[in-house]
């Protein structure tokens, strides 16, 4: 019998929702980062069977600024008191 195959795991492909597991976002946040081409670079295997190798999830996530200014939220902050 013959050894079998070594699979480097920083090459292992990866489903939508376990890339959004380890990111701790929702499937459909990473949904939107593929539509607007924010988040990791998306292998295609077929029509809707989108992929994701571990080592491009690592390169996208440490070209991420950990000090990145966030944006305002939309409608802005309610003040104590106020009623909706």
């Amino acid at each position: 019998m013959g050894e079998a195959p070594v699979v480097d795991l920083a090459d292992r492909l990866l489903r939508t929702q376990e890339v959004a597991a380890w990111l701790a976002v929702s499937k459909s946040t990473l949904v939107r980062w593929r539509q607007s081409l924010e988040g990791p670079q998306v292998y295609w295997l077929a029509d809707g069977v989108p992929r994701y190798r571990a080592s491009d999830v690592e390169r996208w996530l440490s070209g991420r600024s950990a000090a990145r200014p966030r944006a305002p939220r939309r409608g802005g902050r309610r003040r104590a008191g106020s009623a909706r």
